[in-house]
């Protein structure tokens, strides 16, 4: 594409845009109504910036008006056009530009600049009779005649347009911005191996140009070979890290396949080419979301909604982030009521946002519902844990009464019944050594249900238990009280002689 000069250079005059502020234009008011250079030459001097640096279109934009309706000429035509663009008046910059262009069809300032103010004003279909009327003109101009080819395929006149390649391939087989272009219309066309055939070519002719890759990879995309597509995307990049197209096509890709990382460079790359671009900066969002910065992506649907609220993409991509990822349900409907809100009257009754207000409703309310279940978990388990800690302080006391009984009747038991319950003793005080919360019911139900009904039984089976350490001995008959008087000693009787023995008197 042949580059336009800028917009500065375009103006004809000798007066520089610069230099010291002014004040209203003065001008030889008889001289003025006769003399188109006068009223150019105050034009020039209007678009001087005052001290502040502020340009005052609307009076310079009159001194050019007037120049042109006093037969000024094509150059007052296209100034006077420039100011009113400037104005943000596109109808009244595309009728003088116009008139500069039917002055001379191949002027390219004005043949230029009426091409671009009819696509700003939604009037691009009417762009290719302009290179008509340049090419009438200049009928051997290729680099003209390839702009008409896209000025015709943009038009939507697709089949006009790959007529115009092929011909200008007839005299010009090298051309690889007509197999660029080329490909791209037959693949527009759905017809894929010819718009592989004429990309590969275009490379084969120029393999450092970033459009080609690109076109070639959407091709390869089309043809279900998304490595290869890739691969072209990567090396348009290469070339140009800031490639539009590519950035964008690749970033695609790289969201389809869950590679969020990726994707975000690829469309923060695009965003830096074009960072009006809604397509681009919805694809930023995304990516945001997907590398995890919930806020980043809020900002930037919040900034989409806010540049175009009658988008819908920026409206249900801030409600999904809200209802998917960050689970506030309440900020979802919220997006989504506006939105309905926005468009009252317009909606029909089938229209989707009225299911995903459902679904979303009923999201929050199962998420709510979870909520209290869980924390009425928390709270049983709360409860188990303080009732486990008490029974782990009880069960402390109840260890160390149980390891002093067994010592104490150590000597009568069996051997294998007291090392058992000697093992269990210490099981269940390592438990309550670590606090073992979770441990502490089925320990204590082990010992009461089972160890202490043991030790007793073996006790019983070996006699009267001996008494616990600091326990006093159990007696059966009761001790004489201290004061009970003694019994009284009775005297022996006296033995009485064998009959058979002598008596020992005389």
């Amino acid at each position: 594409m042949r580059i336009q000069p800028s917009f500065a250079i375009l103006l004809v005059g000798a007066l520089s845009l610069g230099g010291c502020p002014k004040k209203k234009i003065q001008v030889d008011e008889e001289a003025a109504e006769v003399d188109p250079g006068v009223n150019f030459d105050a034009g020039m001097q209007a678009l001087e910036p005052d001290r502040k640096g502020v340009v005052d279109y609307p009076q310079a934009y009159g001194f050019f008006l007037k120049a042109e309706q006093l037969n000024g000429g094509m150059k007052a035509s296209f100034n006077a056009g420039w100011t009113a663009e400037k104005m943000g008046d596109l109808a009244k910059a595309a009728g003088h530009y116009r008139k500069a262009f039917e002055a001379d069809p191949t002027w390219e300032p004005a043949f230029y600049s009426l091409g671009r103010v009819l696509k700003e004003a939604g009037q691009g279909e009417v762009v290719p009779t302009l290179y008509e009327a340049y090419l009438a003109k200049k009928p051997d101009d290729t680099q003209v005649r390839s702009e008409y080819m896209d000025a015709l395929a943009s038009a939507g006149r697709t089949d006009e347009a790959i007529a115009v390649g092929t011909k200008i391939l007839e005299t010009d087989p090298d051309n690889d911005a007509v197999y660029r272009a080329l490909s791209s219309m037959y693949l527009k066309q759905g017809r894929v191996p010819l718009a592989r055939l004429m990309g590969d070519k275009a490379l084969e002719l120029n393999d450092a140009d970033p459009d080609i890759y690109n076109n070639l990879g959407v091709v390869l995309l089309e043809s279900g070979d998304e490595p290869g597509a890739i691969d072209k995307f990567e090396m348009a990049r290469k070339l140009d890290s800031q490639h539009f197209e590519a950035n964008m096509n690749l970033g695609s890709v790289a969201l389809n396949s869950g590679d969020y990382a990726l994707a975000l460079t690829c469309f923060q790359a695009a965003n830096a080419r074009h960072p009006s671009s809604r397509p681009a900066r919805l694809g930023l969002a995304v990516a945001l979301r997907g590398t995890g910065d919930f806020e980043g992506a809020g900002k930037l649907y919040d900034a989409l909604i806010a540049d175009d609220p009658s988008a819908d993409a920026a409206w249900f991509n801030a409600a999904t982030l809200h209802e998917r990822y960050t689970k506030d349900f309440g900020k979802a409907l919220d997006y989504l009521s506006k939105y309905k809100d926005s468009r009252a009257g317009e909606l029909s009754p089938s229209d989707p946002v009225f299911e995903r207000i459902k679904r979303v409703e009923a999201a929050k309310a199962a998420e709510e519902e979870r909520k209290r279940l869980e924390e009425q978990r928390k709270r049983e388990a709360e409860e188990r844990e303080r009732r486990a800690k008490e029974l782990l302080a009880n069960m402390e006391a109840m260890l160390t009464g149980l390891q002093s009984k067994l010592d104490a009747n150590a000597a009568c038991l069996d051997e294998m019944v007291a090392m058992e319950i000697g093992m269990a003793i210490e099981t269940a005080g390592q438990v309550v050594a670590s606090q073992d919360t979770g441990m502490a019911s089925d320990v204590q139900q082990m010992l009461d249900s089972y160890y202490v009904p043991m030790l007793d039984e073996a006790i019983a089976a070996c006699g009267p238990a001996a008494p616990a350490e600091g326990e006093a001995p159990a007696e059966d008959a009761e001790a004489p009280a201290e004061d009970a008087e003694a019994p009284a000693e009775e005297a022996p009787a006296e033995a009485e002689a064998p009959a058979d023995e002598a008596s020992s008197e005389g």
